[in-house]
């Protein structure tokens, strides 16, 4: 009951705050109704995260997995969650989409000493899960399991880690749905101009390649083996584990389970880096339909970098706030341009992530809509934000934080993160002053450093004859083909 009731405070706080900010018009005025909230007065919320080697215990085994255990009886569940330093950045062109099946078909392909429809029957028996994965920066492999059952649910996750049997029938069927991908890529907008600006951006980098099937169709079940090989090696792997179990015990479980893995070298390719450069101008997709799909953007900062805080509440206040940001409230409030309308800016990638103002608005309406994104983002650069803006955006953003680390799971495997990551462990515990000290000048400061509006790549999909304006207005004009995918 306590739990509820400390939630319950939080989301009427965390309410009370978007109803005032969101009483501020595109000018920053509030409304009479959010100067009485303004003016309710609340306790500061206290909360202090689990630390490793107090409420989370980390151990490396003898095989140099590392283990990151944090105990919960509240329920009588056990989620164990591994990451594998690996991932599609590691990945030559050539063999793009090796890394992605071989994660989905380490879980589908089964194992060496069980088929794939006995390890789906006994995980549904024990009404368990096993999931496996690679994206970009890391793969990952999940169990979740009912404590009776976890010397069972434990030998199989170990299993599908160690000793996957990649079918070729299982492997066919991923090709296949992969296939199909490609082939509807071009069905919708959306993935349109997700996959198009990507790669204006990043270019041939990881970050922006486009899946060939020239690429995937020659993957054989004997590349996922070596792919595996290279890369799946306790010392190349931690472990979460949180939920209803004895720390000593648990231990002693991942010690028996995993003894045959033995620790390896792991020669990690190098990975290349983002050009840091700006692919000004407007870049054009045509497609016949009543709506236009924009994003506007640049490369932004990476992960290390300590200007990060005051551009996480500059972007909450200019897009990333919701209803309470300058963008919703011009836009889509003020002007009823667009439903959703709002921006993001990466401050979590290892090389350079994206700020990216996003809108889908009326044909009609294209050439206003990127006038009006344009206009907030100068005057954010070009006029300091107000002090209410500055302390509405750190309390909804602060108070909202808490959520991310409501339960074991959540708070074992962010530390876990953090780690991997190279991250001092003291990250999260500093996150929240380093977020309170952010002042209007800072981000000022970043807001004239890292949004240049002459630098943006201005992606658009829509039909150009009905736009209600010059898209030269903006820049040079870029056209990009639509072309269908080659599937021979």
């Amino acid at each position: 009951m306590k739990r509820v009731n400390i939630i319950f405070i939080i989301l009427f706080f965390i309410t009370a705050v978007g109803i005032a900010s969101a009483g501020t018009d595109s000018e920053g005025r509030s409304s009479k109704a959010s100067v009485i909230i303004s003016d309710f007065k609340f306790d500061p919320i206290k909360w202090n995260i689990p630390e490793i080697d107090k409420e989370v215990k980390r151990v490396v085994l003898k095989n140099g997995m590392t283990l990151f255990l944090m105990e919960d009886r509240e329920l009588p569940l056990i989620n164990v969650r591994a990451i594998i330093r690996t991932g599609n950045i590691y990945v030559p062109p050539e063999q793009d989409g090796i890394a992605g099946i071989t994660g989905i078909v380490m879980r589908t392909g089964s194992t060496k000493s069980i088929t794939p429809e006995e390890l789906n029957d006994q995980l549904e028996y024990m009404a368990a899960s096993i999931e496996t994965g690679i994206g970009d920066e890391s793969g990952y492999a999940t169990l979740s399991v009912l404590s009776k059952d976890i010397d069972e649910g434990l030998k199989l996750f170990a299993d599908v880690l160690m000793n996957p049997a990649f079918q070729d029938s299982q492997l066919t069927i991923e090709k296949n749905k992969i296939k199909e991908m490609i082939r509807r890529r071009n069905d919708t907008p959306q993935s349109i101009l997700a996959r198009e600006y990507n790669h204006i951006l990043y270019g041939d980098h990881p970050y922006g390649r486009i899946l060939e099937w020239e690429t995937v169709k020659d993957i054989s079940s004997e590349d996922l083996k070596a792919f595996h090989k290279k890369y799946y090696k306790p010392n190349n792997t931690m472990i979460a584990v949180s939920g209803d179990f004895k720390t000593k015990d648990m231990i002693k479980k991942f010690k028996n389970v995993f003894k045959k893995w033995k620790k390896g070298d792991v020669a990690l390719p190098s990975v290349p880096e983002v050009a840091y450069d700006f692919k000004p101008g407007v870049y054009l997709m045509e497609k016949d339909q009543n709506q236009s799909r924009i994003e506007i953007g640049k490369l932004g900062i990476k992960r290390t970098n300590p200007d990060k805080y005051a551009i996480t509440i500059l972007n909450y206040i200019l897009g990333g706030g919701a209803f309470s940001s300058r963008l919703t409230s011009r836009v889509r409030s003020d002007e009823g341009l667009a439903y959703h309308v709002g921006s993001r800016f990466s401050t979590s990638d290892r090389d350079y992530g994206l700020f990216t103002a996003s809108v889908q608005t009326k044909t009609a309406s294209t050439h206003k809509a990127i006038s009006l994104i344009l206009e907030e983002i100068e005057r954010i650069r070009n006029e300091k934000v107000s002090d209410e803006e500055l302390e509405l955006a750190k309390d909804a953003f602060i108070n909202g934080y808490i959520f991310n680390f409501v339960n074991t799971s959540q708070v074992v495997n962010r530390l876990m993160g953090l780690e991997y990551n190279g991250y001092p462990r003291d990250y999260f515990k500093n996150y929240i002053h380093n977020i309170n000290t952010v002042t209007v000048d800072d981000i000022n400061k970043a807001a004239k450093k890292y949004l240049d509006t002459k630098s943006m790549t201005i992606a658009v999909i829509g039909k150009a004859e009905d736009f209600d304006g010059a898209m030269s207005d903006f820049g040079d004009i870029h056209s990009i083909e639509i072309t269908e995918p080659i599937l021979e």
